[in-house]
């Protein structure tokens, strides 16, 4: 069962409008890793959550601070980053994502992502993938009834979430790296 060409480039206007809004990658201008703050200020207290240059994440909330700064809150819950660092310059930058997902791999970019027995939403987590686990997706599928484009893994075994076509969070992008392994 595939799906049609008219599908595919519908789905792919909508990652297109939808994802490049809140998905960030880390680009910083001096190549060091940040750890993520536990609330929005670049002095605030540092969690023990790591991001190296090229790492991609969804933002639930972005919050313009009193210095200018435009704090990122983690989508899935584990801390906040923030766009530039005065003094310093660029901390994150927007990420689109610009082709239709597709089979391939990926690389989880929301930490305990769950992994379900089947294509539906409904059913209980059989595992949950960690930020930064790179898993082969073998089928996807436009969900258009639940707003998501799911993935079937081989392994684990089971589907995951790869975009909210409504809301355009992402949990997971497609990356050159081979599937099956963490980072």
């Amino acid at each position: 069962a595939g799906v049609g060409v008219q599908e595919l480039e519908a789905a792919r206007q909508t990652l297109k409008r939808l994802s490049a809004a809140r998905l960030w990658r880390y680009d910083p201008s001096d190549a060091h890793h940040i750890d993520a703050r536990a609330g929005p200020q670049i002095d605030g207290k540092r969690v023990r959550v790591k991001f190296h240059p090229g790492d991609v994440f969804f933002a639930s909330q972005e919050k313009k601070g009193p210095d200018g700064v435009l704090y990122l809150e983690l989508a899935d819950g584990r801390g906040w980053l923030f766009d530039h660092k005065p003094g310093v310059g660029v901390m994150c930058r927007r990420h689109s994502v610009t082709e239709a997902d597709s089979p391939g791999a990926y690389r989880i970019i929301h930490d305990q992502t769950a992994v379900t027995p089947t294509e539906a939403l409904e059913g209980d987590a059989t595992s949950k993938l960690a930020y930064g686990a790179v898993v082969s997706v073998v089928q996807v599928v436009n969900k258009t009834g639940s707003n998501r484009i799911r993935g079937r893994l081989e392994n684990p075994l089971g589907w995951i979430s790869l975009l909210d076509t409504e809301g355009g969070k992402r949990w997971a992008v497609k990356t050159r790296e081979r599937g099956g392994h963490e980072r």
